[in-house]
């Protein structure tokens, strides 16, 4: 009885009461016939007629309903989630279409959300400063974020899907992108990758699933290239800082030493002593000074004490303070300037370090007989300040890490004469922090040329300018 009443709520009453009558119909039919009232044609007509209905009444009640369920269910499955739901009866059909219905909805609103959360991973891996890369666990590239993409010079959408080993040439990174997925543990370490430039870099990589087979990992790039660098540059500041301290200080407890064991009784050699000391200790002072000095302006925030001034007045004091050097080693200053320049926009006292250092240079590296010679004019809106000297010249490759702290082109020279290694690091420090230029030009055995190049003041450079339109 049970399964009567569910057939009949599952199809209606209107279509179950249409198949009893038309079974009574056919049933009436039959009797007919058997008692010879009605022909054979009229009977089969009449059956057919009732099949037709009868096939009719299944097609709307079963068939049709099922053919637009099912094609609800591929529209949503094509991920069309705002599908239209007809209404359909109380029936078990109707119940699918009500579900497939509900279930649409909730899928639409969870591609939204994952979609929003697609939208801020992307926005936060994009916005790392850290190269992120994604693989999945047959080795295949997900994710690349632009950091990534700038460091290597590929793009994430030509990547994607892509071996790893394609996309970034490295066994190392491979190795670890793959250990982490078999491990399911993470990894950090660093590592040296070549393609395209030689980097180093940190790499955390971290699985996403532990537990499950279809785990991906995530490798976080940190280039830790110029940190080492700066490390290495520290170490060897921190081993040349000891090694030029050390030098004068053994030389100075040296003498003391002998003094103290009674090297005093003999005049001559005490002197001789003592003037040694002296020097060394004048020297260990200059390389205190400079460190000092190189220290303050290397300092995060620094700023120099900019005001406008003329450079000719300058260029005049410092001349005059070097001349009692130079005339000691049988060299000549010569100032060659205008007695009318713009004024720069500068430090005063630090372009005269910059200038003492640079005739200092020159005074220590040129041979007697000589002469240093410094100019100025205008060039590019800028004031250029030559410093020439016709000395011993430096080595082309010795050039470009002239302005390195502690580097001496004749190590044995410098010393001799007293250098710290530091002069010209702090010129190129004092440049720098003025916005400048720094030039250097030299030949072996004919001399060289230093030029800075200082920002001019604000009327000055108005001034220029008009004279430059008026022509």
């Amino acid at each position: 009885m049970s399964f009567f009443v569910r057939i009949l709520r599952n199809t209606g009453w209107r279509p179950v009461a249409s198949y009893f009558f038309l079974f009574a119909v056919f049933i009436g039919l039959a009797k007919l016939y058997n008692l010879n009232l009605i022909s054979l044609w009229f009977f089969v007509t009449v059956s057919f007629l009732i099949s037709l209905v009868l096939a009719w009444i299944s097609y709307s009640s079963l068939i049709n309903p099922l053919t637009e369920v099912t094609a609800i269910a591929q529209s949503v499955a094509n991920e069309n989630f705002e599908q239209y739901i007809p209404t359909f009866p109380q029936n078990e059909i109707g119940d699918l279409a009500r579900a497939i219905g509900c279930m649409a909805k909730r899928l639409n609103t969870t591609t939204d959300q994952l979609g929003a959360e697609r939208g801020r991973l992307r926005a936060m891996v994009g916005s790392m400063s850290d190269g992120v890369i994604i693989m999945d666990s047959w080795g295949r590239v997900i994710l690349l974020n632009p950091v990534v993409e700038k460091l290597f010079r590929i793009t994430n959408e030509a990547s994607k899907g892509k071996n790893i080993i394609r996309v970034i040439r490295d066994h190392n990174l491979e190795k670890m992108l793959h250990e982490s997925l078999e491990t399911g543990k993470s990894i950090k370490k660093k590592i040296q990758l070549s393609a395209p430039d030689r980097r180093i870099f940190l790499v955390h990589v971290i699985p996403t699933d532990v537990d499950g087979d279809n785990g991906e990992v995530v490798a976080i790039l940190k280039n830790v290239t110029e940190k080492k660098k700066y490390e290495e540059m520290r170490s060897e500041f921190v081993a040349n800082v000891s090694h030029e301290l050390r030098t004068p200080l053994t030389s100075i407890r040296g003498f003391a030493e002998t003094l103290l064991d009674g090297g005093y009784e003999d005049p001559a050699n005490a002197r001789k002593f003592l003037l040694i000391i002296n020097k060394e200790t004048e020297r260990l002072s200059r390389l205190i000074d400079d460190l000092l000095r190189l220290s303050k302006i290397e300092q995060e925030g620094f700023v120099p004490n900019l005001e406008a001034f003329p450079i000719q007045d300058l260029l005049r004091l410092t001349a005059d303070i070097m001349r009692a050097k130079a005339a000691e080693n049988n060299l000549v200053i010569a100032l060659d300037a205008p007695d009318i320049l713009p004024h720069v926009y500068a430090d005063p006292d630090m372009i005269r370090q910059v200038l003492l250092n640079l005739i200092d240079n020159g005074i220590n590296y040129t041979p007697a007989g000589g002469t240093i010679r410094i100019s100025a004019g205008i060039e590019l809106d800028h004031m250029k300040i030559d410093v020439q000297d016709n000395g011993i010249g430096i080595p082309p490759e010795n050039i470009a890490r002239l302005f390195e702290r502690f580097y001496r082109v004749d190590k044995a020279r410098s010393r001799e004469l007293g250098g710290t290694g530091l002069g010209l690091s702090i010129v190129k420090h004092i440049v720098e922090a003025h916005k400048g230029g720094l030039q250097v030009e030299s030949k072996v055995g004919k001399g060289s040329t230093f030029s800075v190049l200082l920002p001019l003041g604000g009327n000055a450079r108005r001034d220029n300018g008009d004279e430059q339109n008026e022509n």
